[in-house]
């Protein structure tokens, strides 16, 4: 078997990362865009059986929703990983890490890894699979940095100083 590496995909926040976990964390309260959504099946402490359903732009013009099964475990107070039970890619396991970052913001990034099973299974998911994970994450990513920057600037619990912006 050959392991496939996803990212890493990272990004700037002006949040702090307090506020950003807390928002990587509450799954399945978000505001749902474009039929995307998140339905939290069962819940034991900080592991949960979640369905995600997810906006995916194929080559060829092709964009559809895909619903997957996942195990999520949630590690406070800066990581989130990500188990795929079912799914289009059973198996993939994911992380979204946030840190401190200069001026109070906050550094979030994605990594996955696959674990191919054969050399088709290895090509569909190195050619096909990694680069469509790639933008959906980098899009969730930038909706997750635009809700955060516009909550922190509204929230008295985590108060940051506008003018320390972290570069994108």
């Amino acid at each position: 078997m050959r392991v496939v590496t996803i990212g890493p995909v990272s990004t700037s926040i002006a949040a702090p990362p307090q506020l950003v976990y807390q928002m990587l964390s509450a799954i399945g309260q978000g505001d749902g865009r474009n039929g995307e959504r998140a339905e939290v099946l069962r819940r034991n402490g900080d592991e949960l059986i979640c369905d995600f359903w997810t906006r995916v732009s194929l080559p060829g013009g092709v964009d559809r929703l895909v619903r997957t099964r996942e195990r999520v475990m949630l590690w406070p107070p800066d990581r989130v990983e990500y188990e795929h039970l079912d799914g289009p890619i059973r198996g993939l396991r994911e992380s979204i890490t946030v840190a401190p970052e200069g001026g109070g913001g906050t550094r979030m990034t994605y990594l996955g890894s696959y674990e191919s099973r054969g050399i088709v299974d290895h090509l569909r998911v190195r050619l096909l699979a990694r680069p469509a994970i790639t933008r959906v994450m980098q899009h969730h990513f930038d909706h997750v940095r635009h809700r955060a920057e516009a909550r922190a600037a509204r929230s008295r619990v985590f108060r940051r100083d506008p003018s320390l912006t972290p570069p994108r």
